[in-house]
This record gives C-alpha cells, structure tokens and sequence, in this order.
C-alpha cells in the first residue's frame, strides 16, 4: 500500500473515534479530561486498524475499503443484498466487560511507557472471558425492535480478534465451550433473525491474539522492543513464524460456522486461505462475502482466498462522492459499516458512553444519503456484557420504526438520482423512477454555525438555510409530503424546481417529499 493510500484510511479511520465521542453535537467535544483520554485511545485503536488494513491486488483508483477483490457474481438469490439497505452490526463478546472496554488495549502502550501494554494480554484473558456472562440474553428483543426499525438483515460477531468464540467450536478452548458450560450463543440469534424474516451474517476474524499468543509481538508497530503475552518486554526479531497447525484451525473454525448455521453474509474482517470450491459452493452458493477476506493478516498467502461480492467502506464520514460515482457506474454493491452506541463499536462503561447513541436525526439522514447513493447502512449496537441492549438503543429504534411507518417506501426498494451534481438533498426514487423522493434537511436550520463541525458528515452538499433546489426535473403533476399527504407550494421554472425546506417532523426527524412526475406517453 503506498504512503498516500495509508494516509488516506488512516485519516478516515481516526476519524471514526472523533464522531463517536462528538455525538454529532457541539456541546459534547471537549467536555472534560476523561473524554479527551477517551478520544485519544479511541484515534490509537484507528491508527492499529488502519495498519490491519492489508493491500489491494489492484490499483482502480478508490480507496482500499472501496475496492472489490477477485470480484464474484452475486447469485439471483443473493440479489437482495442490493435492495437492503438497513442492516444490524453487533459487537458483543468478552471484549464488551465494563472494565475492560476494548480488546486492543492489550496492543497499545501505556501514555509515557512504551513498552508497557495498557492492559497486559494475559490480564485480559484471566478477567474477560469470565465476565462475559450473556445471563440475560435475548437476541429475539434485539431483533424483534430492529425489524419494527426497517433492519433488513444482522451481522454478529462469531469470533473478534480476541479469538472467543461465541458457539461450542472443536477447534480452540477459548469460547463458550469453556466459560459458559458449552452454551451456542449463535442459534438463538439464528432463529430470532429468521423469525423476522433477516438475512443473517456473521463477523469472522482470521486474526486471533489467543491462538497466535506464542507467534506474536503483542505491541502494535514496528517497534524493536514490544511486549509478550505476559507483559514481558520481547524483542520482534525472536519471534517464530506462525505455524499452518494454527492456520489450520482457524479455516476450521470457519467451515464449522459454516456448515452449522449457513449465513447468508460472511462478514470477514482479515481473512483466511480458502477457496471458493470449499466455502460458499459447500454451503451455501448464495453466501455473500465482503471485500475484507482477501488478505491474510500475517501476510502468508497460502492457499487460495474465496474472493468477495461488495465493498465496505468504515463509518460514513468516509463517504465520498467521487468514490461512490464510480461504485455505482461500476454497479458494485456496497454497504458502510458506521457505530451508533457513542463507545465505539464494543459496549464501554467508562462515562457512561456505552448506554448512549448518537444523534438519530443525523443518522436517519446519513441513511437517505447512502440509500440515494445505492448503498446500505450496516449499523453497530452495542450489547452489555451480560446480553442486554441499553435503554436508549430501544427508544432509537421505536423512533425509527415510527419514522419507517411513513418513509420507508422512500429507502427500500429505490434507486438514487440528482444528488449531489443537480440536487440539495439527497433523492431515491421508486423502481420505475416515475416517484421522486426528496430527503428534507432535518428542520429549517437557517443557522449553519449552529449546526457545528461534528454535523458536516451528515450534511455535506445540503446547503443548510437555503430552499431544496432540484435541476434537470422533468414536469410534475404534484408534490406533497410523503408522511401526511398535503399539498406543498413549489416553484417550477426551466426544469428547475424549487421548495422551502420544511421543518423537522415528529421526533425532530427529517420529512420526505414525494414528487409524482408526469408520465410520458
């Protein structure tokens, strides 16, 4: 990967912990000392990510994240992925203890002693897995309020970089198998997803810090000197080469997730040398993987990787115009992977971050952007350690679910037209293309400098204070607002059509506008 292409994902990535801890307002930035500490973990673990992030076989001028591997055709059965446009990410496993906060501190330095781990690996293995309760455990409250809230399908960690493993696997003595009396935490979130009728996917990574404990430097970067499992300093040139015994069972423990619960989406976050022929033509031909399986972490390419159907983009301040055109000129299906819970993408304690989200108006305008744009929205909640999702995420959804009794004809099922090059706001129209629908600015807003910095992810392009403009319309035979259905004043003059943004509707949520165009004969 060449400097520029770093920069570039590392800027992106870091950026991610910014919008976290802001939550889209101004009066949480800066707001005290323990959330600036907060803020500088949370660039650290970016900055490791960023450096995960493999290299591309190819050069097509996107981003890494943007760029389709060994690409493969999805299936007619798989097409759905196209259309989804809201999907559930959930981090949950050892890693979700309150004072524990994230796996990655095990790889990052003390502030002043960089060669002492914030948290030591061993400590983490000692103390995590035993607080990973799941004893209120319910995935059916989960996904019965996503589905009400327009979720089309879910994805959950089976097993995070830690290497916990979140069913009964034969492969490893780090999971359920050992802590939680053989427990299958994945069934029960099988079952509730296809009771409500989501197409369920699992997060899989080939990385595994337990595993690959002996064939490590756990300090992350190129530093002589790191640390061991224990804590203890250990120089990078005396470590041996990770065996294929331990590759090995890794494959395996994906072929068994596999076999047992044939997900839909396989979400690989580094990958493993497997094939096609052993992956998805053996259980399921309709499996989806993203473009994150393409790589091994520790750079041995041994075997053959399995390829991958769609792109992902991380948090969607990365979303740029000009990447996503040529997406879509390419017809590449693609989702942005983005956090909700204001911690992270695991549930933290520390201020309380974890029981929070982020702003859900700005959200639901940063899914009208993706949807007008042909993406879709994959969405990470937070469960505690003990399964339970905090009460704010279920009064978000219940939000969404009342936003999507009205609006979502306006984000499933459309396609994206006009915005950004000839509209203010983001636009999908029906599949026939003869209904428009205009995404508001959430409120009048006729102060940008109220809106702050944190808000120009979610409103880029919009031109907050001034009336939705609209070029190249062809002649209408009515707008009105989509959730009522009365009748809005519009100027309509050289194809141009011109509406004073309405205010916010209830929930302060964003209104659509639904423009009928007239039929051509």
């Amino acid at each position: 990967m060449n400097k520029n292409k770093t920069t570039i994902i590392k800027r992106s990535l870091l950026t991610i912990s910014i919008l976290v801890l802001a939550s889209c307002s101004k009066q949480d930035v800066g707001s005290s000392n323990a959330k600036d500490d907060s803020l500088e973990q949370l660039n650290a673990v970016a900055d490791m990510a960023a450096n995960m992030a493999g290299k591309a076989e190819q050069d097509k001028g996107l981003p890494h994240r943007y760029q389709l591997q060994n690409p493969l055709p999805i299936t007619e059965k798989g097409q759905w992925f196209k259309n989804a446009g809201l999907g559930l990410f959930i981090h949950w496993g050892p890693a979700s203890i309150p004072d524990i906060e994230d796996v990655w501190r095990i790889r990052q330095a003390k502030k002043g002693e960089p060669n002492q781990p914030k948290v030591v690996p061993e400590d983490y293995y000692n103390r995590a897995p035993q607080g990973f309760t799941a004893e209120k455990y319910d995935p059916k409250m989960w996904l019965d309020a996503a589905k009400k809230a327009g979720f089309k399908y879910t994805v959950l960690t089976s097993k995070h970089h830690d290497g916990y493993t979140l069913w009964p696997t034969k492969h490893t003595d780090l999971g359920v198998q050992k802590y939680l009396d053989s427990k299958d935490l994945l069934q029960p979130y099988v079952d509730a997803a296809r009771a409500n009728d989501m197409k369920v996917g699992f997060y899989f990574s080939a990385v595994d810090w337990y595993l690959d404990k002996n064939y490590m430097n756990y300090k992350w970067g190129n530093d002589a000197i790191g640390w061991d499992f224990s804590g203890q300093p250990l120089a990078r040139k005396s470590i041996k080469p990770l065996p294929m015994e331990i590759i090995e069972q890794k494959r395996q423990m994906a072929f068994e997730v596999m076999d047992k619960y044939r997900p839909d989406i396989w979400w690989w976050d580094t990958g493993l040398p497997v094939s096609y022929d052993e992956t998805v033509k053996k259980y399921n031909p309709d499996m989806l993987f993203n473009n994150r399986g393409n790589f091994y972490h520790d750079g041995k390419k041994k075997g053959k990787f399995p390829g991958s159907h769609y792109v992902t983009p991380e948090g969607f301040h990365t979303l740029e115009w000009q990447y996503i055109k040529k997406l879509i000129e390419q017809d590449t299906a693609w989702e942005v992977c983005m956090t909700f819970n204001r911690s992270g993408w695991f549930y933290h304690a520390n201020n309380d971050l974890g029981n929070q989200t982020g702003n859900l108006t700005d959200t639901l305008y940063a899914l009208a952007r993706i949807r007008s744009w042909q993406g879709n929205m994959l969405l990470n909640m937070s469960p505690r350690e003990d399964g339970t999702l905090a009460p704010a995420n279920y009064e978000a959804m219940e939000k969404m679910s009342n936003w999507m009794a009205w609006a979502d004809v306006s984000v499933f099922d459309t396609k994206g037209t006009h915005f950004p090059e000839q509209s203010n706001v983001p636009i999908t129209t029906s599949s026939d293309g003869k209904t428009w629908y205009l995404h508001a600015r959430p409120g009048e807003q006729k102060d940008f400098n109220s809106w702050g910095r944190w808000k120009k992810p979610y409103y880029t392009h919009t031109e907050p204070g001034k009336p939705i403009k609209v070029q190249s319309v062809p002649a209408v035979t009515s707008v009105t607002l989509l959730r009522t259905g009365e009748t809005i004043e519009f100027s309509y003059k050289n194809g141009e059509l011109v509406i004073d943004n309405p205010p916010a509707g209830p929930d302060g949520l964003h209104e659509v506008i639904k423009l009928t165009l007239v039929e051509h004969k």
